[in-house]
């Protein structure tokens, strides 16, 4: 009886298309939040200091924004949060595009992938350090480009279509948020017939 030789392992990944701006990751950008009709920019950062605000046990969603902008406009607008103009909900969405903008991926995946670096530091931290890869150079997204590769080609090839897949699975307020945003008004769907 012969036996079935396997393919040999070419070493190959598949790896999901979670960047949605390539441009993001071929250097720091400066981020531009209009923010009640004003234009605030937070300059363009290396990936270190994202990550020292994103790398945290307990994210503090105003270490991004205003923490991040320059002192004269984190004092703007930490006024207009005390007077009640920029509302919980609008800050809260104003700061995950920040995140989204500046990591051209979800803020979702973005905060999965930097917790994951986080937990598992003594493993993918060292192997980010061998490649050379340095977050003090490199934009946000370009980290995190090198990141998902590095954790990719460590893991088990059964193992990956699970881990992509709950990367990538919206939490529960956005496919609400989601559901919401797709919900027509009985009267804007009559008035789709009318035309």
């Amino acid at each position: 009886m012969a036996a079935r030789q396997s393919a040999p392992d070419t070493g190959r990944i598949t790896v999901p298309s979670l960047n949605r701006d390539p441009v993001q990751s071929l250097q720091p950008w400066p981020v531009v939040v209009t923010c009640l009709h004003e234009d605030l920019t937070i300059p363009a950062l290396p990936a270190v200091d994202w990550l020292t605000v994103l790398m945290v046990e307990e994210l503090q969603l105003d270490d991004v924004f205003p923490g991040l902008l320059s002192g004269e406009d984190e004092d703007w607008v930490e006024e207009q949060l005390l007077r009640g103009r920029l509302e919980l909900g609008e800050y809260e969405r104003l700061t995950l595009d920040i995140i989204e903008n500046a990591s051209a991926r979800k803020w979702y995946v973005t905060l999965r992938l930097v917790d994951l670096a986080r937990r598992s530091w003594d493993a993918i931290g060292s192997e980010l350090m061998l490649r050379g890869v340095d977050a003090a150079r490199i934009s946000l997204s370009a980290w995190l480009d090198v990141l998902l590769i590095t954790i990719l080609r460590n893991m088990e090839p059964k193992d990956v279509t699970m881990f992509t897949s709950r990367l990538e699975t919206p939490p529960p307020e956005e496919t609400v948020n989601a559901m919401e945003d797709l919900e027509m008004s009985r009267s804007a769907f009559m008035a789709l017939g009318s035309e």
